[in-house]
């Protein structure tokens, strides 16, 4: 098996799995959790939409970048 070939084929054992993951329990729980921390902020803590909207923005960008790059970046 030539370099060609071993790299094609860790390619496309890494793009099966990560389709398998996306939507794995553990990212369930995550999105539940901060959907119910939403809930919580906005009826319990009395903090506007508007608040929480700006906030959810401002940490968008950030945790984007940190996923996108967890495998350590563009590999071929």
């Amino acid at each position: 098996m030539n370099t060609i070939d071993t790299i094609q084929t860790s390619h496309a054992e890494h793009a099966q799995g990560q389709s398998s993951t996306l939507l794995s329990a553990r990212t369930l729980g995550i999105c539940l959790a901060l959907a119910a921390l939403a809930i919580a902020a906005v009826t319990i803590f009395k903090i506007s939409l508007s608040t929480l909207g700006f906030a959810a923005i401002l940490l968008v960008c950030p945790l984007l970048h940190v996923w996108m790059m967890r495998d350590g970046g563009h590999k071929h």
